[in-house]
């Protein structure tokens, strides 16, 4: 959906274009003719003929205020106010201002609240630290299927508007089936809902990338990475997509880590993304630097066992898993984690409790 949001923005960018070409057609014309240099006399109303078809030019772009409200709807008719009215000098200052706000940037008091805003705002890692809770998270769209496969249509518009607000990967994937509802209302409401799930990460993506461009700070970088990571895991990108946006959340990790190297955060979450976006080696590498930490000892451990699980490297996968079970139960393992732990340490198949 991002790929056909930016597809409409190009083609009102093009519309625009051809509007200004045509405008500036127009009033040279009328220029030429107010001048008398096509025949001997001035026409004066062939002149002020062609100057309104300048000024009309821009109303041929044409969108509805919600959608493109910039460059599709007030642009056009504010160029197109000025045109007429200011016959010549409307049309060139219109040309200049457009050209120039590619290059300039607003300083007026919203804009300043929104870097302050920004600077102040506190990055938190969300990281699973219940169990419980996230398992009820992985669950809690499954009766919500069931009442999208019944026929009682108000439960489902509810259902579909419950799975917008959760927001999550399994609730994109029954949105998605909704698409294809029989009746017609359900369509539309699932259509809508994950539009709108799109224009909420992309506004987040856009906001954390302004953050990140304008302050240069490490967390910064990081909250741009988890914006990047939790949109790829979101379910709304495709395959290609999702390895593009994971590919966008390691550069952010990176830039964070050049900005603040000591951050062992900001490092465990690279190696993370290193192993989801399939780069392996880059992350054991991590995982083996940080694996002397002893608040990092089991996520790098963990993180090893993952990433050569994954890759298919069975060999050194049950390497790490016997060198880990010689060694004392590291510390620092939230729930989660340890049930990830207790479970690799299983050696006859029954689940013990380590820790």
């Amino acid at each position: 959906m991002s790929f056909m949001r930016a597809r409409v923005i190009f083609l009102a960018r093009v519309r625009l274009a051809v509007a200004f070409v045509s405008a500036w057609g127009f009033e040279v014309l009328a220029a030429m003719l107010l001048g008398g240099l096509f025949i001997q006399k001035p026409q004066y109303l062939w002149a002020l003929g062609a100057h309104f078809f300048s000024a009309a030019s821009f109303l041929t772009v044409t969108a509805k205020p919600r959608s493109i409200p910039g460059i599709g709807y007030y642009y056009p008719r504010v160029a197109a106010m000025l045109t007429f009215f200011l016959p010549g000098l409307g049309i060139v200052g219109v040309t200049l201002t457009m050209f120039g706000l590619r290059y300039m940037k607003s300083q007026g008091l919203a804009e300043e609240y929104k870097e302050k805003s920004f600077e102040d705002e506190v990055f938190n890692v969300e990281v699973p630290t219940d169990i419980t809770s996230f398992l009820l998270d992985e669950i809690d769209v499954h009766p919500i299927a069931d009442i999208l496969a019944g026929e009682d249509v108000p439960m489902k518009r509810g259902a579909v508007n419950l799975l917008r607000r959760i927001g999550s990967a399994e609730a994109v994937a029954l949105l998605r089936k909704s698409l294809s509802d029989s009746n017609a209302e359900i369509r539309f409401y699932a259509h809508t809902a994950l539009t709108r799930l799109e224009e909420d990460y992309v506004r987040q993506i856009e906001d954390s990338r302004f953050k990140a461009e304008r302050f240069e700070r490490p967390k910064s970088y990081a909250e741009l990475a988890m914006t990047y990571r939790n949109y790829s895991r979101s379910g709304l990108p495709e395959v290609t997509m999702r390895q593009y946006y994971l590919q966008k959340s390691c550069e952010a990790w990176e830039k964070a880590l050049e900005k603040d190297p000591g951050n062992l955060e900001y490092r465990l979450k690279l190696a993370e993304e290193y192993a989801d976006s399939g780069r392996y080696d880059e992350s054991v590498k991590i995982y083996r630097n940080t694996v002397l930490d002893p608040e990092a000892e089991m996520e790098s451990r963990l993180g090893i066992c993952r990433a050569y699980f994954e890759q298919g490297d069975y060999e050194s996968f049950f390497r790490e898993v016997d060198d880990l079970r010689s060694r004392p139960v590291p510390e620092g393992g939230d729930p989660y984690r340890m049930l990830v732990y207790n479970f690799w340490m299983d050696r006859e198949g029954q689940y013990e409790q380590g820790a």
